[in-house]
């Protein structure tokens, strides 16, 4: 579990890396990240793929972002998932 921030009612925001999966392609390793993004109330569903110097996210459908900026959580979620392909 990656601790990100906290949201508007001061409850901290998390992402829970659930499965990984690298895959090897022309050029590297493709990453790939299932996981659930929440703050204790509301949780959705992500998915991450990182492929050289592009990392895509897609959200599933929640509250969340009613409690905290969506921008600053992708922003924040990248700087993690960078760290993570680092180990």
């Amino acid at each position: 579990m990656i601790y990100l921030t906290n949201d508007t009612f001061d409850q901290a925001v998390y992402f829970d890396v659930i499965k990984r999966e690298p895959r090897r392609r022309e050029g590297g390793i493709e990453q790939r990240l299932y996981g659930v993004l929440g703050n204790g109330v509301s949780e959705v569903a992500v998915t991450v793929r990182s492929w050289r110097d592009s990392m895509e996210m897609v959200f599933g459908k929640g509250d969340i972002f009613r409690f905290v900026d969506e921008r600053a959580i992708r922003r924040m979620l990248g700087e993690a998932v960078r760290d993570l392909a680092l180990q």
